[in-house]
């Protein structure tokens, strides 16, 4: 595999959940960890994130600026830019952008994060209908948990 040079500027955008996710590592190519860069503009702090759910690969998240509120499974805390998150496969856990400028990079791997991810643009429209989100997350080994 070549070494490959990609722009968070240049990419495709993944809208998802109310966030933007901007793959940074090229489809395909048999890497072992996926990055992209994510956000969410215009969403007020709070609105935007994935509600409680597992996977079975692992996650990373490099806050660049803002603040991400991050749940682990039983609290929730605050990410202040700066902050280096870990979330070992099988963790339950979820977060929200804890203020309007919160940016922050999402490392995942090994795993098919990116396929859910391009999956989920696709398919699930704002606000989601909950019984097609977690009938997608079925189909990629994602659990996830329902707002009540």
């Amino acid at each position: 595999m070549p070494v490959t040079v990609i722009s968070a500027a240049s990419g495709p955008v993944l809208n998802v959940l109310g966030e933007e996710l901007r793959p940074l590592t090229p489809a395909g190519k048999g890497l072992s960890v996926q990055v992209f860069d994510t956000c969410a503009p215009g969403e007020a702090p709070g609105q935007a994130g994935p509600p409680v759910h597992r996977h079975p690969w692992d996650e990373i998240y490099v806050v660049l600026s803002g603040v991400l509120h991050v749940f682990d499974g039983d609290d929730w805390s605050e990410a202040p830019a700066g902050t280096c998150v870990t979330v070992p496969a099988g963790q339950w856990h979820s977060y929200r952008n804890g203020s309007a400028d919160c940016r922050f990079l999402t490392i995942t791997g090994p795993g098919q994060a990116r396929e859910f991810f391009e999956d989920s643009a696709a398919e699930l429209r704002s606000p989601p209908d909950m019984k097609v989100a977690l009938a997608l997350a079925a189909r990629h080994d994602v659990e996830a948990i329902a707002p009540s």
